[in-house]
């Protein structure tokens, strides 16, 4: 965590913690960019329980109450994610577990050290209807209303249903595939099922991902929102680190074989560049020779510690996520599937009738045309005298 107070990355797995910069550092300062991260837990009980850091007593008081606030969230969140699943057994509908306070505890080995707040939960597209009525058997509901057809082309093109309960405002996202048709990662949820493992959580059994699919997916899942949160890179790290024995040999050619090896090559080089994480000699330096890694890399690194930074726009995005391909079929992919398949936005913006439900295969490139000359034209508005 000392990448936060001194804005460069440890240099090696072994070091000791950084000493503190000559200058005090502005420690709230350092927390609010440690909570905008999504890593507000785990530097909360690292200056806890650091005996070096002379900290303000406001500092101290505020990190106990996140650590405190984290701990409840997680027990509160564990409860309800066992309910759930527990919900799902007695409907006979398999679910794999990922995420949230199982990966906490899969990468730190503490379920409050990661700031989750959905429940993510894995299904076969073919049980996603059955599951989501015994969800609202227990008081979800979803987040938007779907008409019957829509419903069928959601399942059908996207990858997760978003349920949020009635009275606790608990979400839970149900997945099917892992990720959304547009981003063009073909990995088989089929194999997914075929290689899970159950493991433990807060002392019940489990099942989730098979740990050489869950880096893959963590990986992917960073390449997905641009590496926006230092999070995402922290956890990977750690999970790297807290696995040793992993089959890196699969997860490459998985990456190979799925088009995002170079997803892969970018996640490796931010989790060994910025939190020291164990990778292969082959890998770091598969990394290291690819240009555009290290480009893409650098421009977003240099977004983490920009205060106030403006929403990407579509074909900012766009040009991050063609960039992290390696293979030109996916990049036609993306850009032809992102154009024309319509989404749950799109549906609420022209709510047509079912007869006329195609017709959002057209309209959708004419609302990302709008979209982006709208962004453009914000950001070209002087703010007023």
């Amino acid at each position: 965590m000392e990448l936060l107070w001194t804005g460069v990355p440890p240099r090696r797995a072994s070091s000791p913690p950084a000493p503190l910069p000559a200058t005090e550092p502005d420690w709230q300062r350092v927390l609010n960019l440690a909570v905008r991260h999504g890593l507000g837990p785990l530097l909360a009980a690292e200056l806890l329980e650091r005996g070096d850091v002379e900290l303000p007593n406001a500092i101290v008081a505020q990190s106990k109450s996140i650590r405190e606030r984290a701990a409840r969230r997680a027990l509160s969140q564990i409860a309800e994610l066992l309910r759930v699943l527990a919900a799902f057994q007695r409907e006979g509908i398999p679910a794999l577990t990922f995420k949230g306070q199982l990966l906490a505890a899969q990468a730190y080995g503490d379920v409050s050290l990661r700031s989750c707040f959905d429940l993510d939960i894995f299904v076969p597209e073919s049980e996603v209807l059955r599951a989501k009525q015994a969800l609202m058997a227990l008081g979800y509901r979803p987040e938007f209303v779907l008409l019957p057809h829509q419903e069928a082309d959601l399942l059908r093109i996207e990858c997760e249903y978003t349920f949020i309960h009635a009275t606790t405002a608990a979400r839970v996202d149900l997945q099917w595939r892992p990720r959304a048709r547009y981003f063009s990662f073909p990995l088989p949820a089929r194999e997914l099922w075929e290689r899970s493992i159950s493991t433990t959580l807060a002392g019940h059994p489990v099942k989730t991902f098979a740990i050489e699919d869950l880096v893959l997916m963590l990986v992917v899942h960073g390449a997905k929102h641009t590496w926006n949160r230092l999070d995402q890179v922290s956890t990977l790290a750690a999970v790297l680190r807290t696995n040793p024995g992993m089959d890196w040999s699969a997860v490459e050619q998985r990456a190979r074989e799925h088009g995002a090896y170079r997803m892969l090559l970018l996640g490796v080089h931010l989790a060994t560049s910025w939190f020291s994480a164990p990778v292969p000699d082959r890998l770091g330096s598969a990394a290291e020779e690819d240009g555009q890694v290290i480009a893409l890399a650098r421009e977003l690194a240099q977004a983490w510690f920009v205060a106030d930074t403006l929403p990407s726009s579509v074909t900012s995005t766009l040009r991050l996520h063609l960039r992290m391909r390696e293979r030109f079929v996916d990049r036609v992919r993306h850009c032809f599937w992102l154009a024309v398949t319509p989404g749950i936005q799109d549906w609420q913006i022209n709510n047509l009738r079912p007869v006329l439900h195609r017709l959002h295969y057209c309209l959708r490139p004419l609302r990302l045309v709008r979209m982006q000359f709208m962004q453009r034209w914000s950001s070209h508005q002087k703010p007023p005298n």
